[in-house]
């Protein structure tokens, strides 16, 4: 979903933020309110004298509208309203289409003010000045506790400098017992150029000649925000002639003796956001920070012992271009706690006396002869469809797809389910149900289902017997029998835009209980909820993952790589180039057991791209995943660690298995050939012995939902939206972004092989050269 944006105000940080904006593609800035004429607009974006200059066109369609983009199509640019009026009630935001807009005026400080713009949301780029009323968050530091608030503050840029790197800090050495600190400010557009006639405040003193004591909110806001510190750290600042980048002088005194590299080990280990808070060990000074997103950067030589108990630090940030960046984080979560539900939830359905479709997943494994091998998919479906029966429906169809039959092939038959599906609901419920098989499947007529009486269950012949529906026709299908509702629970099909998925006409459309639970597990792994999460991606095929990884590399803590994929990336490490560098550090598992072939005896080898493949994980990797996977919230598991019908190498996938099954976390199997490991593929049914948080459906579903954050089977039911907080997976979603996740500590007993200690972690964030900053800057 694209989040609607507009700016009040096009000064530094009005232009600022849009210039980020609009290297985002999940944001559109619909409107600035700005006095500036549409044909300044293309120069005054693209020459700064800050940050550089870039290439954007902007095409001016009348006085009040244009045209911003940088490729040769159409598509590429987008269309902005410029508004013009100094009165908020006159700026027409839902008329553009707004949802949030950036005040970055600094003329609207209270709430009473900012709530005159006709808009949902408003984030403030200043400390209000009813800080009693007005509420601030800061992301790194409290941006979890928002919880819909429609007018915000993100506090001054100052404190987003200081504020997540006390909220590191005060998990460390028993926490802060008071500090001071000086912010050596980069001058402003406020201050004077030249002397000037008054002398009530210094600032009335020229910049270009001076070092002028200044003033600071940050003292205020720091209590505001640390209500345990409050009245303990205090501040002052000095504005200085330069025209970016500030530096915070910190001196902290902690209540437990805490030396200089224990402090920074324990950082980058207990940092939840190392996009905001980072280490610099460079030779850097300030210009070497222009446009860097992150708002804390620590100087590791800036930084040195005070007291056994006291350390001086130095933090570096940039005054303009990180702050925007945190505005726009606190954008994002807005959205990620306020945008409505996709799905309507079974539980917000009646089927009392409605004719209901179901699409069901029963594309079961099959034995030779044809039985079905594995009945899980069936067994998924069954609490959906009790749910639904007890209602008192006046008839369930079902339809499912088995294999990839091209046209009717018996061999693919759906009516092997209508025996098992019957004697499964006759086991749950204690009575005897049947199901009548229905040889027309999709073609079906309202004859072909009312044989029975009220409440009768019919299973349509394999979907996929209709050339249609994988390939659906321009004029659509057109349902043969009435449907009221028609209800998706077959995850594992949503990732496809088939017509049993799609294309059924109902009043009403809603979502089952297994696909549910789908969503909100891989919602968990994508979210920020404060809790810890792990990635698990062995198998093969690393390019075809490549778009998944990239998403999650900006959402979870660990990705682990593994299987066949740490051979590829050893043959070719630029397949991580668009990986590294973001939120999620890359555990390779890349030591392990191989050889020319895998008949040929099992060599171990200390790091892949040596003299021979790798076909399994060794217990290096093993014990640094262990660790991770000991101190995490959720698991992620997608694909076998090595050849998993070798009896030697499947043993890597068996130990993870175990140490799944028995981590403090909730562990998610990611359906498919993982599901079937897990299920007894292996040799050993792992659900008899550990109970797993939740075993998926599906498997290619799973990766292109982590991938684009969306499946056709879920944005088909869109139209059928309900308010905020109605929908199941609304409340689990507000569940978790409250803050009711914990996070676990690591258990040096649960370890790969044995080990008594997890091994020491490699540290989150931490940085020998300064990054470069956003390609924008030199677009």
């Amino acid at each position: 979903m694209v989040i609607m944006c507009g700016i009040n105000g096009f000064g530094r940080i009005g232009k600022c933020t849009f210039l980020q904006l609009l290297e985002q593609q999940e944001f559109a800035v619909r409107a600035i309110n700005t006095s500036m004429k549409a044909t300044s607009i293309q120069k005054y974006i693209n020459t700064d004298s800050t940050h550089g200059t870039r290439n954007y066109v902007v095409r001016v369609v009348d006085e009040n509208t244009i045209q911003v983009g940088s490729g040769a199509t159409v598509s590429s640019f987008r269309t902005v309203k410029l508004l013009r009026s100094r009165n908020p009630e006159d700026l027409p935001w839902r008329k553009n289409g707004v949802e949030i807009v950036f005040e970055t005026t600094g003329a609207f400080l209270t709430i009473k003010e900012m709530a005159r713009h006709d808009v949902d949301y408003v984030i403030l780029s200043a400390p209000p000045k009813d800080m009693d009323t007005t509420p601030m968050f800061v992301y790194g530091v409290n941006d979890r506790d928002y919880a819909g608030e429609a007018i915000i503050s993100v506090a001054s840029c100052t404190t987003n400098c200081i504020a997540p790197f006390l909220a590191a800090a005060e998990n460390i050495a028993g926490g802060i017992r008071d500090g001071s600190f000086i912010t050596i400010h980069a001058s402003t557009a406020s201050q004077s150029i030249v002397d000037e006639a008054h002398d009530k405040k210094r600032t009335n003193r020229s910049i270009f000649n001076n070092i002028i004591p200044h003033t600071t909110g940050a003292s205020k806001t720091v209590d505001w925000l640390f209500p345990q510190l409050k009245g303990k750290i205090k501040g002052t600042s000095i504005r200085v002639p330069i025209n970016n980048v500030s530096m915070v002088d910190l001196n902290l005194h902690f209540n437990e003796p805490i030396e200089k590299e224990a402090f920074f080990n324990e950082m980058n280990e207990k940092n939840r956001f190392p996009d905001v808070v980072q280490l610099h060990k460079g030779q850097a000074v300030s210009s070497d920070f222009i446009g860097f997103p992150a708002s804390t950067v620590v100087d590791y030589h800036g930084t040195f012992q005070l007291t056994d108990s006291g350390i001086k630090f130095s933090l570096w940030y940039d005054n303009e271009w990180s702050y925007c960046a945190q505005m726009i984080h606190m954008a994002r979560t807005m959205n990620e706690v306020n945008a409505p539900q996709r799905v309507r939830s079974i539980r917000d359905a009646s089927f009392v006396e409605k004719d209901v479709f179901m699409r069901v997943d029963f594309n079961c494994p099959l034995n030779e002869d044809g039985t079905v091998a594995d009945e899980f998919r069936v067994r998924a479906a069954l609490p959906t469809l009790r749910h639904i029966l007890k209602e008192g429906p006046s008839r369930v169809v079902l339809a499912s797809h088995l294999g990839r039959p091209k046209g009717a092939d018996p061999s693919c038959s759906t009516d092997r389910f209508a025996p098992i599906l019957a004697r499964l609901l006759s086991e749950a419920t204690g009575e005897e149900r049947s199901v009548i098989f229905v040889p027309s499947g999709l073609d079906a007529t309202e004859e072909d289902v009312s044989s029975a009486g009220p409440g009768a269950i019919y299973l349509l012949e394999n979907t996929r017997f209709h050339a249609y529906e994988t390939k659906p026709t321009a004029a659509g299908y057109t349902c043969g029998f009435n449907v009221d509702v028609f209800c998706n629970e077959a995850f594992s099909a949503s990732h496809r835009a088939h017509t049993s998925v799609t294309g059924i006409d109902a009043p009403v459309k809603c979502v089952g209980f297994q696909l549910l639970t789908e969503i909100q597990c891989l919602d968990r792994m994508l979210g920020r909820s404060g809790e810890v999460s792990v990635a698990i991606c062995g198998g093969s095929k690393v390019s075809d993952k490549l778009p998944m990884l990239k998403n999650m590399s900006r959402r979870v803590d660990l990705i682990a790589i593994g299987g066949n994929n740490v051979n590829a990336i050893a043959a070719n490490p630029s397949l991580l180039d668009d990986i590294r560098g973001n939120r999620a550090e890359i555990l390779l598992l890349d030591d392990g057991f191989g050889n020319a072939s895998p008949d040929d005896p099992p060599l171990y080898s200390p790091c892949a791209g040596g003299a021979h493949p790798l076909f399994d994980a060794g217990p290096v990797s093993l014990n640094k995943l262990a660790a991770w996977v000991n101190k995490a919230d959720i698991i992620f598991w997608n694909g076998a660690l090595g050849i998993t019908e070798h009896p030697f190498y499947k043993n890597g996938s068996e130990q993870l298995v175990h140490l799944l099954g028995q981590c403090p976390g909730d562990v998610v199997i990611g359906g498919g050939d993982t599901a079937g490991f897990v299920q007894g593929a292996s040799g050993e049914d792992y659900t008899e012995k550990y109970d797993f948080f939740h075993i998926s459906t599906g498997g290619g579903a799973s990766i292109d939902y982590l991938t684009s954050e969306t499946l056709p089977g879920i944005t088909y039911h869109d139209a059928q939206q309900r308010p905020r907080g109605m929908s199941e997976v609304e409340e689990y979603r507000q569940i978790s972004i409250n803050g009711k996740a914990k996070r676990k500590d690591i258990s040096p007993n649960n370890t790969m092989y044995g080990a008594n200690t997890s091994p020491k972690l490699e540290p989150i964030s931490s940085a020998s050269a300064l990054p470069v900053p956003p390609s924008a800057l030199n677009a």
